[in-house]
């Protein structure tokens, strides 16, 4: 429903943990990700390290330092940089972003005076090889967990470890990569939400065919353990698309179709983000949002 190609897939829920898993096989790169997927549409602009005169690097620091005031001062147009608080990670230390698309979060964080930076895509953008100050890993991230064990202060996937055939390689090769006490960022759709409860097969963040596996926190829970990672911080971070997105799904209207509406695009979606705020502000409180971030934590 993406692209409103309405073909039909298949998932199969857990009935111990409540995990969602596809049944059929990987789906073909080219058919899964099209030309018109997102990651190959946006646009990133190389910008020098620290910006003018290094003055956005001092702000950097400024606002990764401890106490509320920088936090308010950070903003939620800032918000990766709790990220990096929660995390323990400095401008210095090795970050690696693993589903890293376009490489516009990497080129945000350069910008901010990040100096060790590498991203990791097999079906990495080419407009991602023209920014300059970046590593590039086309490698599957277990073939990367071999040649760089623990060389990371933090490993980030946002939005893609549900992309991944085997979560369970997958997280314990990430866990490889990352140093002792250092940390793995996962941000993801959870199935343990009230979007997915209510609207199940319309349920926007389903995304089938690309989302190979949706988790719950049991089921993530059971994935630790086994990597030696823990738990240490959820926050809920879903948005209004879990609502309006998915009554898009349930009207049989595909987002794309919704989108190339001048009606849609100018008047009704812009109305309908507005009027779910209230309702996606009382699931974030409740922690029953259909995305959170994960905070794990080497042992």
């Amino acid at each position: 429903m993406l692209f409103g190609t309405r073909k039909s897939f298949e998932y199969v829920e857990c009935g111990d943990c409540g995990c969602l898993q596809r049944v059929l096989p990987a789906i073909p790169a080219a058919e899964a990700y099209p030309e018109s997927y997102y990651t190959q549409l946006q646009f990133v602009r190389a910008q020098p390290v620290g910006g003018l005169l290094g003055l956005r690097e001092v702000w950097t620091r400024f606002r990764l330092g401890p106490g509320r005031i920088r936090r308010v001062f950070s903003g939620r147009r800032y918000a990766r940089m709790d990220w990096f608080r929660r995390t323990k990670t400095s401008l210095e230390d090795s970050v690696l972003d693993v589903g890293c698309g376009s490489g516009r979060l990497l080129a945000r964080m350069r910008r901010d005076g990040f100096r060790s930076l590498a991203g990791l895509d097999p079906g990495l953008s080419p407009r991602a090889k023209d920014l300059p100050g970046l590593r590039w890993v086309r490698d599957c991230v277990e073939a990367h967990a071999e040649e760089s064990a623990g060389e990371y202060q933090l490993v980030m996937a946002h939005h893609s470890f549900e992309h991944m055939d085997d979560p369970h390689a997958a997280l314990q090769a990430m866990a490889r990569l990352v140093r002792p006490g250092g940390f793995i960022l996962l941000r993801m759709p959870r199935a343990d939400s009230w979007a997915y409860r209510h609207y199940a097969r319309d349920w926007c963040q389903l995304d089938a065919p690309r989302h190979a596996y949706l988790l719950t926190r049991k089921a993530l829970e059971v994935l630790c353990d086994a990597a030696g990672l823990r738990i240490v911080h959820v926050q809920d971070d879903s948005g209004p698309f879990q609502v309006w997105g998915s009554e898009l799904y349930r009207r049989d209207i595909a987002l794309a179709e919704a989108e190339a509406s001048a009606f849609w695009k100018r008047f009704r979606l812009p109305l309908a983000r507005f009027r779910t705020r209230g309702k996606v502000s009382a699931l974030r409180r409740k922690g029953l949002g259909d995305q959170a971030c994960f905070y794990l934590e080497k042992r």
